[in-house]
C-alpha cells in the first residue's frame, strides 16, 4: 500500500505504541496474505536499522509480511549496499518514508568505543565508526553516554550522506515525495522515539 510520509509514519507510531502496550493486533501472516504478497510486494516503509536480534522492525512496529523494506545491518551504517537498497525502495517500490533507525545498546557501536581487538571482517565495519568515536570522546563523552552519542550521530550522518550518495533519493527528496526520518529504539522499553 502507498502512503505518503506523514502516514507511514503515522502508522509506524500507533503500531509501536500497540507493542509497548502489550496489544498488537492479531497476527496475519497467513496462507492467503503469503499467497497475496507472493506475487508482488508494496511496502509503506522503508527501515534502515542494526541487525541486532533485538531489533526486528515489524515485531516492534506491529506489521507483517510485506508491510516494511527493511535493511539490517550492523551497527545501523551506510554502505553503497544500503544506499542502493534505498534506492530500489524509493524508485521500484515507491517507498514514501525512509526511517533511519538506531538502537540502544548496540553491540557494534559498544565495540567500536571499547578497546577490545578485534579480527576479521568486522574490524571493517567498527572502522567506519571510528571517526564519530574519535570525535565523541574529544567532546567529552564516556562509558554509555558515549555509545548512546556515537549511535545517534551516526544516524545523523546518515540523514544527510544517504541524498549525498544518491542522485537518485537526492532528487526524489528535492521534489518533495519523499522524506527521511530519523527514530532511535530502546530495547529495554520497546519504545520508538522520533527524534535525536
Amino acid at each position: 500500500m502507498i502512503l505518503s510520509p506523514t502516514d507511514a509514519l503515522r502508522e509506524l507510531k500507533e503500531g509501536n505504541a500497540r507493542y509497548v502496550a502489550g496489544a498488537p493486533r492479531p497476527w496475519r501472516a497467513n496462507a492467503e496474505l503469503r499467497a497475496e504478497v507472493s506475487k508482488d510486494q508494496s511496502p509503506f516503509a522503508c527501515i534502515v536499522t542494526c541487525s541486532d536480534s533485538r531489533v526486528p522492525p515489524e515485531i516492534l512496529f506491529d506489521q507483517t509480511i510485506g508491510d516494511l523494506f527493511v535493511i539490517r545491518i550492523a551497527g545501523t551504517l551506510l554502505t553503497p549496499e544500503v544506499v542502493g537498497s534505498v534506492e530500489f525502495a524509493v524508485e521500484a517500490l515507491d517507498v514514501k518514508l525512509v526511517v533511519v533507525m538506531a538502537h540502544s545498546n548496540c553491540g557494534a557501536i559498544r565495540a567500536a568505543v571499547s578497546d577490545l581487538p578485534l579480527r576479521g571482517a568486522v574490524v571493517s565495519v567498527i572502522a567506519r565508526l571510528s571517526s564519530i568515536v574519535a570525535i565523541k570522546k574529544r567532546q567529552g563523552f564516556t562509558g554509555d553516554e558515549l555509545a548512546s552519542e556515537v549511535s545517534r550521530q551516526n544516524t545523523r550522518n546518515m540523514l544527510e550522506q544517504l541524498p549525498e550518495q544518491s542522485p537518485a533519493i537526492y532528487d526524489e527528496l528535492s521534489a518533495g515525495p519523499i522524506a527521511i526520518h530519523p527514530a532511535y529504539y530502546d530495547v529495554a522499553t520497546g519504545r520508538v522515539s522520533w527524534t535525536l
